[in-house]
């Protein structure tokens, strides 16, 4: 049931994008004690971003769960943006983390809720 959307201005790689996934699939399972197999990640290259008045490289997180728990916030904007400092080349600095957390009765999967 996580869902990580990853906006980015800059392109990234064929190569880069399967990995970028990969870790943050695995990332978020273990920092939100969550199977893998209900986690998805999205990945939005070369969007049309601008941030503090520049088109320098920059990037958007969403993090959407059921049961988002606000203590772990503060953890994960870390984890998350070491993940996209690293694989992706933009400083922590010109990242936001939007953090939501989504009552059961309102995430739906195989015609069902949570």
């Amino acid at each position: 049931m996580p869902h990580l959307k990853i906006h980015t201005n800059l392109e990234v790689s064929e190569e880069n994008r399967d990995n970028i996934l990969s870790k943050s699939s695995q990332l978020v399972a273990r920092e939100l004690n969550k199977p893998e197999e209900f986690v998805m990640i999205t990945l939005n290259p070369s969007a049309q971003m601008i941030f503090a008045g520049t088109r320098d490289p920059v990037a958007f997180l969403e993090l959407t769960s059921v049961g988002l728990p606000a203590k772990k916030t503060k953890e994960l904007s870390r984890v998350l943006c070491e993940l996209i400092e690293t694989e992706i080349s933009v400083s922590k600095n010109r990242v936001y983390v939007k953090f939501i957390d989504v009552h059961h009765s309102m995430w739906g999967w195989k015609g069902d809720t949570f």
